[in-house]
Protein backbone atom coordinates (compact mmCIF):
# COMPACT_ATOMS: atom_id res chain seq x y z
CA UNK A 1 0.00 0.00 0.00
CA UNK A 2 1.47 3.33 -1.05
CA UNK A 3 2.12 5.74 1.81
CA UNK A 4 0.18 8.97 1.83
CA UNK A 5 2.14 12.13 1.11
CA UNK A 6 2.13 14.29 4.20
CA UNK A 7 0.89 17.85 3.58
CA UNK A 8 3.49 20.60 3.76
CA UNK A 9 3.50 22.34 7.14
CA UNK A 10 1.68 25.66 7.06
CA UNK A 11 3.61 28.94 7.06
CA UNK A 12 6.91 27.33 6.03
CA UNK A 13 9.00 29.01 3.30
CA UNK A 14 10.44 26.93 0.43
CA UNK A 15 13.36 24.84 1.67
CA UNK A 16 15.82 26.14 -0.97
CA UNK A 17 15.11 29.80 -0.14
CA UNK A 18 15.23 29.08 3.58
CA UNK A 19 18.65 27.44 3.19
CA UNK A 20 19.99 30.51 1.34
CA UNK A 21 18.77 32.89 4.02
CA UNK A 22 20.21 30.66 6.74
CA UNK A 23 23.59 30.62 4.97
CA UNK A 24 23.48 34.42 4.57
CA UNK A 25 22.75 34.87 8.29
CA UNK A 26 25.55 32.51 9.34
CA UNK A 27 28.14 33.80 6.84
CA UNK A 28 27.63 37.40 7.97
CA UNK A 29 27.16 36.59 11.67
CA UNK A 30 23.84 38.45 11.72
CA UNK A 31 22.21 36.58 14.61
CA UNK A 32 24.03 34.78 17.39
CA UNK A 33 22.61 32.08 19.68
CA UNK A 34 20.59 33.55 22.53
CA UNK A 35 19.94 36.83 20.70
CA UNK A 36 16.58 38.61 20.49
CA UNK A 37 15.68 40.22 17.17
CA UNK A 38 12.98 42.80 16.49
CA UNK A 39 11.46 42.16 13.03
CA UNK A 40 10.13 45.26 11.24
CA UNK A 41 6.94 44.13 9.47
CA UNK A 42 4.71 46.29 7.27
CA UNK A 43 2.55 43.51 5.84
CA UNK A 44 4.08 43.68 2.34
CA UNK A 45 5.73 40.72 0.58
CA UNK A 46 9.30 41.49 1.65
CA UNK A 47 8.69 42.03 5.36
CA UNK A 48 6.18 39.16 5.48
CA UNK A 49 8.80 36.87 3.94
CA UNK A 50 11.31 38.15 6.51
CA UNK A 51 8.98 37.27 9.38
CA UNK A 52 8.30 33.80 7.93
CA UNK A 53 12.01 33.12 7.41
CA UNK A 54 13.12 34.18 10.88
CA UNK A 55 10.22 32.34 12.51
CA UNK A 56 11.28 29.17 10.66
CA UNK A 57 14.95 29.58 11.62
CA UNK A 58 14.64 30.70 15.25
CA UNK A 59 14.73 27.19 16.71
CA UNK A 60 17.68 25.80 14.74
CA UNK A 61 19.74 29.00 15.12
CA UNK A 62 18.57 29.45 18.74
CA UNK A 63 17.31 33.02 18.80
CA UNK A 64 14.03 34.75 19.64
CA UNK A 65 12.02 37.25 17.60
CA UNK A 66 9.51 40.03 18.28
CA UNK A 67 7.53 41.71 15.48
CA UNK A 68 6.92 45.46 15.26
CA UNK A 69 4.53 47.41 13.02
CA UNK A 70 4.55 51.20 12.56
CA UNK A 71 1.67 53.23 11.09
CA UNK A 72 2.84 56.37 9.28
CA UNK A 73 -0.74 57.78 9.11
CA UNK A 74 -0.31 58.57 5.43
CA UNK A 75 -3.07 56.41 3.88
CA UNK A 76 -6.00 56.77 6.24
CA UNK A 77 -7.16 54.87 9.31
CA UNK A 78 -8.93 52.00 7.54
CA UNK A 79 -5.99 50.75 5.38
CA UNK A 80 -3.65 51.08 8.37
CA UNK A 81 -6.04 49.10 10.57
CA UNK A 82 -6.27 46.39 7.91
CA UNK A 83 -2.47 46.16 7.71
CA UNK A 84 -2.01 46.14 11.48
CA UNK A 85 -4.65 43.43 11.98
CA UNK A 86 -3.14 41.30 9.21
CA UNK A 87 0.32 41.48 10.73
CA UNK A 88 -1.04 40.80 14.22
CA UNK A 89 -2.97 37.75 12.95
CA UNK A 90 0.12 36.34 11.23
CA UNK A 91 2.17 36.86 14.40
CA UNK A 92 -0.45 34.98 16.43
CA UNK A 93 -0.30 32.04 13.99
CA UNK A 94 3.51 32.02 14.23
CA UNK A 95 3.59 32.48 18.00
CA UNK A 96 5.55 35.74 17.72
CA UNK A 97 5.04 38.64 20.19
CA UNK A 98 3.62 41.70 18.43
CA UNK A 99 4.15 45.42 19.04
CA UNK A 100 2.78 48.44 17.18
CA UNK A 101 2.74 52.22 17.24
CA UNK A 102 1.92 55.19 14.97
CA UNK A 103 3.34 58.60 14.14
CA UNK A 104 2.15 61.71 12.32
CA UNK A 105 4.63 61.87 9.44
CA UNK A 106 3.12 64.93 7.77
CA UNK A 107 3.28 66.97 10.98
CA UNK A 108 6.85 65.85 11.59
CA UNK A 109 7.87 66.73 8.03
CA UNK A 110 6.40 70.22 8.39
CA UNK A 111 7.91 70.85 11.82
CA UNK A 112 11.41 69.63 10.86
CA UNK A 113 11.32 70.80 7.22
CA UNK A 114 11.81 67.28 5.93
CA UNK A 115 10.43 65.56 2.86
CA UNK A 116 7.65 63.05 3.52
CA UNK A 117 10.06 60.20 2.76
CA UNK A 118 12.70 61.54 5.18
CA UNK A 119 10.16 62.19 7.92
CA UNK A 120 8.63 58.70 7.54
CA UNK A 121 12.05 57.06 7.72
CA UNK A 122 13.05 59.11 10.78
CA UNK A 123 9.88 58.37 12.76
CA UNK A 124 9.95 54.69 11.77
CA UNK A 125 13.54 54.15 12.90
CA UNK A 126 12.95 56.12 16.10
CA UNK A 127 10.05 53.82 16.95
CA UNK A 128 11.99 50.67 16.06
CA UNK A 129 14.86 51.74 18.33
CA UNK A 130 12.41 52.33 21.20
CA UNK A 131 10.64 49.03 20.58
CA UNK A 132 13.95 47.16 20.44
CA UNK A 133 14.99 48.58 23.82
CA UNK A 134 11.61 47.77 25.36
CA UNK A 135 11.70 44.21 24.02
CA UNK A 136 15.37 43.75 25.02
CA UNK A 137 16.42 43.14 21.40
CA UNK A 138 19.98 43.84 20.32
CA UNK A 139 19.20 43.84 16.59
CA UNK A 140 16.42 45.01 14.27
CA UNK A 141 15.81 43.01 11.06
CA UNK A 142 14.66 44.87 7.94
CA UNK A 143 13.28 43.20 4.82
CA UNK A 144 15.60 44.79 2.25
CA UNK A 145 16.14 42.54 -0.77
CA UNK A 146 18.64 42.30 -3.61
CA UNK A 147 16.28 44.45 -5.70
CA UNK A 148 16.35 47.14 -3.01
CA UNK A 149 20.14 46.92 -3.06
CA UNK A 150 20.22 47.45 -6.84
CA UNK A 151 17.86 50.42 -6.61
CA UNK A 152 19.95 51.96 -3.81
CA UNK A 153 23.16 51.62 -5.85
CA UNK A 154 21.47 53.38 -8.80
CA UNK A 155 20.09 56.12 -6.54
CA UNK A 156 23.55 56.84 -5.13
CA UNK A 157 25.14 56.60 -8.57
CA UNK A 158 22.74 59.22 -9.93
CA UNK A 159 23.43 61.48 -6.94
CA UNK A 160 27.20 61.03 -7.23
CA UNK A 161 27.69 59.93 -3.64
CA UNK A 162 31.04 58.17 -4.17
CA UNK A 163 32.35 54.79 -3.06
CA UNK A 164 30.28 54.71 0.13
CA UNK A 165 27.14 55.20 -1.96
CA UNK A 166 28.09 52.33 -4.26
CA UNK A 167 28.49 50.09 -1.20
CA UNK A 168 24.78 50.76 -0.55
CA UNK A 169 23.36 48.52 2.21
CA UNK A 170 25.51 46.16 4.26
CA UNK A 171 24.13 42.89 5.72
CA UNK A 172 24.78 44.40 9.16
CA UNK A 173 25.28 48.09 9.93
CA UNK A 174 25.12 50.68 12.67
CA UNK A 175 21.77 52.24 13.50
CA UNK A 176 20.94 54.88 10.85
CA UNK A 177 19.89 57.55 13.37
CA UNK A 178 21.73 58.93 16.37
CA UNK A 179 20.09 57.96 19.67
CA UNK A 180 20.56 59.11 23.25
CA UNK A 181 20.95 55.56 24.52
CA UNK A 182 22.54 52.41 23.12
CA UNK A 183 21.18 51.66 19.65
CA UNK A 184 20.53 48.21 18.17
CA UNK A 185 22.28 46.86 15.09
CA UNK A 186 20.36 46.92 11.82
CA UNK A 187 20.51 43.59 10.00
CA UNK A 188 19.26 42.63 6.54
CA UNK A 189 18.77 38.85 6.27
CA UNK A 190 17.06 39.02 2.84
CA UNK A 191 19.78 40.73 0.78
CA UNK A 192 20.41 37.32 -0.79
CA UNK A 193 16.84 37.11 -2.21
CA UNK A 194 15.09 38.93 -5.02
CA UNK A 195 11.69 40.58 -4.67
CA UNK A 196 10.24 37.85 -6.90
CA UNK A 197 11.55 35.24 -4.47
CA UNK A 198 10.00 36.93 -1.43
CA UNK A 199 6.63 36.80 -3.17
CA UNK A 200 7.20 33.11 -4.00
CA UNK A 201 8.00 32.53 -0.32
CA UNK A 202 4.69 34.06 0.75
CA UNK A 203 2.73 32.00 -1.80
CA UNK A 204 4.42 28.76 -0.74
CA UNK A 205 3.65 29.49 2.93
CA UNK A 206 0.01 30.17 2.09
CA UNK A 207 0.14 33.83 3.11
CA UNK A 208 -1.31 36.66 1.02
CA UNK A 209 0.73 39.81 1.66
CA UNK A 210 -0.74 43.29 1.40
CA UNK A 211 0.14 45.76 -1.36
CA UNK A 212 1.14 49.37 -0.76
CA UNK A 213 -0.32 51.48 -3.60
CA UNK A 214 2.36 54.16 -3.10
CA UNK A 215 4.92 51.68 -4.48
CA UNK A 216 3.35 52.20 -7.92
CA UNK A 217 3.48 56.00 -7.79
CA UNK A 218 6.09 57.50 -10.10
CA UNK A 219 6.31 60.64 -7.98
CA UNK A 220 9.12 58.96 -6.01
CA UNK A 221 12.52 58.60 -7.67
CA UNK A 222 13.03 55.07 -6.37
CA UNK A 223 9.76 53.96 -7.97
CA UNK A 224 10.79 55.50 -11.29
CA UNK A 225 14.05 53.55 -11.13
CA UNK A 226 12.11 50.38 -10.30
CA UNK A 227 9.47 50.69 -13.01
CA UNK A 228 11.30 52.62 -15.75
CA UNK A 229 15.11 52.43 -15.55
CA UNK A 230 15.71 48.86 -14.33
CA UNK A 231 13.48 47.28 -17.03
CA UNK A 232 15.54 49.16 -19.66
CA UNK A 233 18.80 48.00 -18.09
CA UNK A 234 17.58 44.39 -18.17
CA UNK A 235 17.67 44.61 -21.97
CA UNK A 236 21.46 45.00 -21.67
CA UNK A 237 21.86 42.57 -18.78
CA UNK A 238 18.92 40.35 -17.80
CA UNK A 239 20.55 39.87 -14.38
CA UNK A 240 21.27 43.53 -13.75
CA UNK A 241 20.14 43.35 -10.09
CA UNK A 242 22.74 40.67 -9.37
CA UNK A 243 25.42 42.70 -11.15
CA UNK A 244 24.62 45.81 -9.11
CA UNK A 245 24.57 43.75 -5.91
CA UNK A 246 28.06 42.41 -6.74
CA UNK A 247 29.24 45.99 -7.30
CA UNK A 248 27.86 46.94 -3.88
CA UNK A 249 29.62 43.97 -2.27
CA UNK A 250 32.97 44.90 -3.85
CA UNK A 251 32.63 48.54 -2.79
CA UNK A 252 31.67 47.42 0.71
CA UNK A 253 34.91 45.46 0.99
CA UNK A 254 36.93 48.53 0.02
CA UNK A 255 34.97 50.65 2.51
CA UNK A 256 35.71 48.13 5.27
CA UNK A 257 39.45 48.42 4.59
CA UNK A 258 39.28 52.23 4.56
CA UNK A 259 37.35 52.23 7.83
CA UNK A 260 39.98 50.08 9.52
CA UNK A 261 42.76 52.38 8.34
CA UNK A 262 40.79 55.48 9.36
CA UNK A 263 40.12 53.97 12.79
CA UNK A 264 43.85 53.35 13.21
CA UNK A 265 44.53 56.97 12.25
CA UNK A 266 42.04 58.30 14.80
CA UNK A 267 43.51 56.02 17.48
CA UNK A 268 46.40 58.49 17.65
CA UNK A 269 44.14 61.54 17.76
CA UNK A 270 43.04 63.43 20.86
CA UNK A 271 39.30 63.04 21.52
CA UNK A 272 37.96 64.94 24.52
CA UNK A 273 34.83 66.90 25.48
CA UNK A 274 33.33 66.92 21.99
CA UNK A 275 36.59 67.82 20.26
CA UNK A 276 38.70 65.66 17.92
CA UNK A 277 42.25 66.88 17.34
CA UNK A 278 44.25 65.19 14.56
CA UNK A 279 47.94 65.91 14.02
CA UNK A 280 48.10 67.95 10.83
CA UNK A 281 51.32 66.33 9.69
CA UNK A 282 49.83 62.85 10.11
CA UNK A 283 46.62 63.89 8.35
CA UNK A 284 48.52 65.46 5.46
CA UNK A 285 50.61 62.33 4.86
CA UNK A 286 47.52 60.16 4.24
CA UNK A 287 46.25 59.31 0.73
CA UNK A 288 43.36 61.53 -0.33
CA UNK A 289 40.71 58.80 -0.04
CA UNK A 290 41.86 57.88 3.46
CA UNK A 291 41.90 61.54 4.55
CA UNK A 292 38.28 61.91 3.47
CA UNK A 293 37.32 58.71 5.25
CA UNK A 294 39.13 59.73 8.43
CA UNK A 295 37.28 63.05 8.37
CA UNK A 296 33.91 61.32 8.02
CA UNK A 297 34.75 58.90 10.82
CA UNK A 298 35.77 61.77 13.11
CA UNK A 299 32.45 63.52 12.39
CA UNK A 300 30.58 60.31 13.16
CA UNK A 301 32.40 60.00 16.50
CA UNK A 302 31.31 63.51 17.42
CA UNK A 303 27.74 63.49 16.10
CA UNK A 304 26.79 59.81 16.05
CA UNK A 305 26.83 59.64 12.24
CA UNK A 306 28.10 61.61 9.25
CA UNK A 307 24.72 62.63 7.82
CA UNK A 308 24.78 66.00 6.09
CA UNK A 309 28.52 65.91 5.40
CA UNK A 310 28.64 66.02 1.61
CA UNK A 311 31.57 65.56 -0.76
CA UNK A 312 31.63 69.35 -1.17
CA UNK A 313 32.15 69.81 2.58
CA UNK A 314 34.88 67.17 2.68
CA UNK A 315 36.75 68.79 -0.22
CA UNK A 316 36.55 72.18 1.51
CA UNK A 317 38.11 70.78 4.68
CA UNK A 318 40.87 69.02 2.74
CA UNK A 319 41.69 72.27 0.88
CA UNK A 320 41.89 74.13 4.20
CA UNK A 321 44.15 71.42 5.65
CA UNK A 322 46.50 71.79 2.67
CA UNK A 323 46.59 75.61 2.75
CA UNK A 324 49.69 77.13 4.41
CA UNK A 325 47.68 79.34 6.74
CA UNK A 326 44.94 76.90 7.67
CA UNK A 327 41.46 78.27 8.28
CA UNK A 328 38.11 77.69 9.89
CA UNK A 329 34.93 76.17 8.43
CA UNK A 330 31.41 75.80 9.77
CA UNK A 331 29.81 72.56 8.61
CA UNK A 332 26.25 71.25 8.93
CA UNK A 333 24.78 70.19 12.30
CA UNK A 334 26.87 72.67 14.28
CA UNK A 335 30.23 71.13 13.40
CA UNK A 336 33.23 73.47 13.21
CA UNK A 337 36.60 72.55 11.70
CA UNK A 338 39.65 74.64 12.61
CA UNK A 339 42.95 74.05 10.85
CA UNK A 340 45.69 75.15 13.23
CA UNK A 341 49.41 75.21 12.71
CA UNK A 342 49.89 71.63 13.90
CA UNK A 343 46.39 70.20 14.15
CA UNK A 344 43.08 69.72 12.37
CA UNK A 345 40.43 70.26 15.05
CA UNK A 346 36.79 69.16 14.76
CA UNK A 347 34.44 70.47 17.43
CA UNK A 348 30.74 69.80 17.95
CA UNK A 349 28.45 72.70 18.72
CA UNK A 350 28.00 71.45 22.27
CA UNK A 351 31.74 71.05 22.86
CA UNK A 352 32.94 72.56 26.11
CA UNK A 353 35.98 74.79 26.14
CA UNK A 354 38.88 73.15 28.01
CA UNK A 355 39.40 74.39 31.55
CA UNK A 356 42.23 76.79 32.25
CA UNK A 357 45.24 75.20 33.93
CA UNK A 358 45.88 75.96 37.61
CA UNK A 359 48.07 79.03 38.10
CA UNK A 360 51.05 77.38 39.77
CA UNK A 361 54.55 76.03 39.01
CA UNK A 362 55.21 72.28 39.01
CA UNK A 363 58.83 71.06 38.95
CA UNK A 364 59.70 68.73 36.06
CA UNK A 365 62.49 66.33 37.09
CA UNK A 366 64.91 65.00 34.46
CA UNK A 367 64.42 62.12 34.09
CA UNK A 368 60.90 61.96 35.50
CA UNK A 369 57.38 63.27 35.04
CA UNK A 370 55.18 66.11 36.26
CA UNK A 371 51.45 66.77 36.08
CA UNK A 372 49.63 70.07 35.64
CA UNK A 373 45.85 69.83 35.39
CA UNK A 374 44.97 67.07 32.91
CA UNK A 375 48.46 67.18 31.35
CA UNK A 376 51.36 64.89 32.17
CA UNK A 377 54.80 65.73 30.77
CA UNK A 378 57.55 63.09 30.85
CA UNK A 379 61.25 63.84 30.45
CA UNK A 380 64.11 61.50 29.58
CA UNK A 381 67.68 61.83 28.41
CA UNK A 382 68.54 59.95 25.21
CA UNK A 383 71.47 59.67 22.86
CA UNK A 384 71.39 62.37 20.21
CA UNK A 385 69.13 60.97 17.45
CA UNK A 386 69.96 61.27 13.78
CA UNK A 387 66.78 63.25 13.17
CA UNK A 388 65.98 66.12 15.52
CA UNK A 389 62.41 66.30 14.27
CA UNK A 390 59.92 65.29 16.98
CA UNK A 391 57.73 62.30 16.19
CA UNK A 392 54.46 64.12 16.98
CA UNK A 393 52.94 67.38 18.20
CA UNK A 394 52.97 65.94 21.72
CA UNK A 395 56.75 65.56 21.78
CA UNK A 396 59.83 67.79 21.63
CA UNK A 397 63.62 67.36 21.57
CA UNK A 398 65.61 69.93 23.60
CA UNK A 399 69.24 70.51 24.54
CA UNK A 400 69.65 69.49 28.21
CA UNK A 401 72.67 71.77 28.64
CA UNK A 402 70.71 74.81 27.45
CA UNK A 403 67.62 74.11 29.53
CA UNK A 404 68.84 73.48 33.07
CA UNK A 405 66.09 73.18 35.68
CA UNK A 406 62.58 72.85 34.24
CA UNK A 407 59.04 73.35 35.47
CA UNK A 408 55.48 73.49 34.10
CA UNK A 409 53.03 76.38 34.28
CA UNK A 410 50.23 78.06 32.35
CA UNK A 411 50.67 81.28 30.38
CA UNK A 412 50.74 84.66 32.13
CA UNK A 413 50.27 88.25 30.96
CA UNK A 414 53.40 89.61 29.31
CA UNK A 415 54.91 86.20 28.46
CA UNK A 416 57.41 86.30 25.59
CA UNK A 417 58.60 83.37 23.51
CA UNK A 418 61.35 82.88 20.93
CA UNK A 419 59.88 80.24 18.52
CA UNK A 420 62.22 77.83 16.80
CA UNK A 421 63.27 79.15 13.41
CA UNK A 422 62.41 82.82 14.03
CA UNK A 423 65.08 85.55 14.38
CA UNK A 424 63.84 86.88 17.70
CA UNK A 425 61.28 86.62 20.50
CA UNK A 426 57.66 87.78 20.30
CA UNK A 427 54.69 88.00 22.60
CA UNK A 428 53.33 84.56 23.44
CA UNK A 429 49.86 85.95 22.77
CA UNK A 430 50.87 86.84 19.21
CA UNK A 431 52.48 83.46 18.68
CA UNK A 432 49.30 81.64 19.74
CA UNK A 433 47.19 83.87 17.49
CA UNK A 434 49.50 83.17 14.54
CA UNK A 435 49.31 79.44 15.33
CA UNK A 436 45.49 79.71 15.16
CA UNK A 437 45.00 78.40 18.68
CA UNK A 438 41.40 79.30 19.67
CA UNK A 439 41.12 81.91 22.40
CA UNK A 440 39.22 79.53 24.70
CA UNK A 441 42.08 77.00 24.59
CA UNK A 442 45.09 79.25 25.21
CA UNK A 443 44.97 79.08 29.01
CA UNK A 444 44.72 75.27 28.80
CA UNK A 445 48.12 74.83 27.10
CA UNK A 446 51.02 73.92 29.44
CA UNK A 447 54.40 75.64 29.06
CA UNK A 448 57.73 74.00 29.82
CA UNK A 449 59.92 76.75 31.31
CA UNK A 450 63.44 77.30 32.64
CA UNK A 451 65.41 80.24 33.98
CA UNK A 452 65.95 81.37 30.38
CA UNK A 453 62.20 81.49 29.62
CA UNK A 454 59.69 79.32 27.82
CA UNK A 455 61.49 76.26 26.44
CA UNK A 456 58.47 74.59 24.81
CA UNK A 457 54.85 75.53 24.15
CA UNK A 458 53.29 72.07 24.35
CA UNK A 459 51.70 71.05 21.07
CA UNK A 460 53.52 73.86 19.24
CA UNK A 461 57.24 74.63 18.82
CA UNK A 462 60.18 74.56 21.20
CA UNK A 463 62.21 77.72 21.69
CA UNK A 464 65.07 78.61 19.36
CA UNK A 465 67.51 78.74 22.28
CA UNK A 466 66.46 75.28 23.58
CA UNK A 467 67.11 73.37 20.35
CA UNK A 468 69.69 70.58 20.36
CA UNK A 469 73.05 72.15 19.50
CA UNK A 470 75.48 70.75 16.89
CA UNK A 471 77.97 69.58 19.54
CA UNK A 472 75.41 67.99 21.88
CA UNK A 473 75.81 64.26 22.38
CA UNK A 474 72.52 63.85 24.24
CA UNK A 475 69.00 65.17 23.85
CA UNK A 476 66.19 65.80 26.30
CA UNK A 477 63.04 64.16 24.99
CA UNK A 478 59.76 65.53 26.33
CA UNK A 479 56.38 63.86 25.82
CA UNK A 480 53.09 65.47 26.77
CA UNK A 481 49.81 63.58 27.25
CA UNK A 482 46.38 64.87 28.17
CA UNK A 483 44.43 62.61 30.51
Amino acid sequence: MASRRRPAPALLPPAALLARVRRHIVDHDLVRPGARVLVAVSGGPDSTCLLLMLAALRRSLRFEIVAAYFDHRLRGARPAERERNAVRALCERLGVPFRCDAGDVRAHAKARRRSIEEAARELRYRYLARAARAARCDAVAAGHTRDDQAETVLLHLIRGSGLRGLAAMAPSSAWPLSTRSAAPRLIRPLLCLSRHETERCCRAAGVTPLRDPTNRSRSHLRNRLRHDLLPRLRKYNPRIEEALARLASAASGDIELLERLATATLAGASIEDGVVRIARRTFGDLPQALRAHTLRLACAQLLGDARGLSERHVRAVLRAADAPGGGQLDLPRGLRVTVERNSVVLAAKTARAPRALPDRKVALPVPGAARLGPWTVRAELIARPRSLRAASDGAALLDPAACGTLWLRRRRPGDRFHPLGLPGPKKLQDFLVDARVPRAERDAIPLVCSERGIAWVVGQRPAEWSKVGPSARRALRLRAERA
